[in-house]
């Protein structure tokens, strides 16, 4: 896409766009071709013989000169757009790599060109890059060069000749009375022709420190322009800088913060849940999908512990065959929680089979994310607990119903409805790795909190009426 476009006055007959295309196009081709062919027209009709007396174009010989009028404004216009190409300000960008670029980068057909964004910014970089070559192979050059890539970043270039030559610091030998050089650079002589570039650069918003936009295309481009402005017998090393920022305001005083980062381990939440627990895991198909329709997996983050403790997959059956022979024992029952899911596809906008139990209902729905609709269907007849089972399609398989949704939505089993959407319970669980077996009716336990301390508990024959009466 072309930069902002600057004002062309070489010639009347230029097109206003900076630049212009090459194909001709474009309302301001159209305007300027009628103004150049109302003006050969102008010319032609005063030039006419006594006896042609029309003033306007409408007999047949006026028709035929407009027609060529017509080819010779998009001569004249094409050669005007053509003379205007030795201008290096109204060059178009069809030509600036023939005509520019091979001055400033000859190698170009073996090396590349720089990669740089807007046609416009392409051609003021070629036009400084010739001024910096005309200035001769200098450290201030290269720095010009460097800047011209991304002026926002800060540029720095070392001369490691210059630098191992700088004053050296001076030190008191009291062995021997005198004052001693000591070495003013980690450079020597073997160095002295090298140079490092090193760029730092903040994020304009937040004023922090990161690589550039795009940092190996710049490094590239870092490339192909030293190879142009530096002396050609140096070499040297392209950097990314990151400087630590120190407050302004020192003292001398010394402190210790100590800390011990087993601190996190051996501390417990006491008021969080250590793990939810389940009878009723299923391994689906994939192997890498566990369920439970009977919990909510809401609150487990991707990172928690599934441990499987009964069934094939268990901690249990280490010795089954299928167990991959490089596999830890301690691996064995055990997964990685990758993510937390309601469907194992999600969004299916195609109508599918559904029944529920045990209120019985049935019909046909379509998925929406973690949220089901049936329009002829009243899911506020569902009870707690409802399961919704999918006959076919990418999401079949069994989920508990959670909320019902709308302006009459709530809880499912606590809300009569009517409601037509419902959500569902996030109670698929997608692993790290695949278990060994499709499996169902598997007890296990899921980490929601690694420091968390609380389990359930499971109270029968107490009367608890006592607690809720005031």
């Amino acid at each position: 896409m072309a930069d902002q476009p600057t004002s062309k006055t070489t010639l009347p007959g230029l097109l206003p766009q900076n630049p212009s295309s090459v194909t001709p196009q474009g309302q301001a081709l159209v305007v300027a071709r009628r103004q150049q062919v109302d003006s050969i027209m102008a010319v032609f009709l005063q030039m006419l013989p006594s006896n042609y007396v029309s003033q306007v174009q409408g007999p047949f010989y006026t028709v035929q000169f407009q027609a060529v009028a017509e080819v010779i404004a998009d001569i004249q216009i094409a050669a005007q757009e053509a003379f205007a190409d030795y201008d290096y300000d109204y060059m178009r960008p069809e030509f600036l790599f023939q005509l520019l670029g091979s001055l400033v980068f000859p190698d170009a057909t073996t090396d590349g060109y720089p990669l740089l964004k807007g046609d416009l910014t392409y051609r003021e970089f070629m036009q400084r890059m010739v001024a910096l070559l005309l200035q001769g192979a200098t450290k201030a050059t290269v720095e010009g060069g460097l800047n011209l890539l991304n002026p926002d970043a800060v540029w720095t270039v070392i001369e490691k000749g210059l630098a191992a030559r700088a004053e050296k610091k001076r030190t008191w030998n009291k062995t021997l009375g005198i004052w001693e050089a000591g070495p003013g650079s980690a450079w020597g002589l073997d160095d002295q022709f090298e140079f490092e570039v090193n760029v730092v650069y903040k994020d304009p918003t937040t004023e922090r420190q990161r690589f550039p936009e795009d940092p190996f295309v710049l490094q590239e481009n870092v490339r192909i322009v030293l190879r142009a402005l530096k002396p050609a017998h140096t070499l040297y090393e392209y950097r990314h800088l990151f400087v630590e920022a120190f407050g302004s305001v020192f003292d001398d005083a010394s402190a210790w913060d100590l800390s011990n980062y087993y601190y996190e381990d051996f501390r417990k939440f006491c008021c969080g849940a250590r793990q939810v627990t389940g009878t009723v895991g299923t391994t689906w198909a994939d192997k890498t999908l566990f369920s439970d329709p009977t919990r909510d997996f809401s609150q487990i983050s991707p990172g928690a512990d599934l441990t499987i403790t009964s069934g094939p997959n268990s901690i249990h059956s280490g010795g089954v065959e299928g167990t991959p022979a490089s596999m830890d024992a301690k691996q064995i029952g055990r997964y990685r929680v990758t993510d937390v899911r309601a469907f194992p596809l999600g969004t299916d906008t195609t109508p599918r089979a559904y029944t529920t139990s045990p209120t019985g209902l049935s019909g046909t729905a379509t998925i929406s994310g973690d949220c089901l609709e049936d329009s002829t269907q009243n899911f506020g007849l569902a009870v707690e607990g409802e399961l919704i089972t999918f006959l076919a399609g990418p999401n079949s398989g069994t989920y508990r119903l959670k909320m019902l949704l709308g302006n009459t939505g709530g809880t499912v089993g606590l809300t009569a409805g009517p409601a037509t959407r419902a959500r569902i319970a996030m109670s698929l669980l997608r692993l790290d790795r695949r278990m060994r077996y499709a499996a169902s009716g598997q007890a296990y336990t899921v980490t929601v909190d690694r420091l968390g301390v609380q389990v359930p508990h499971s109270v029968a024959g107490e009367d608890a009426t006592v607690h809720f009466i005031l």
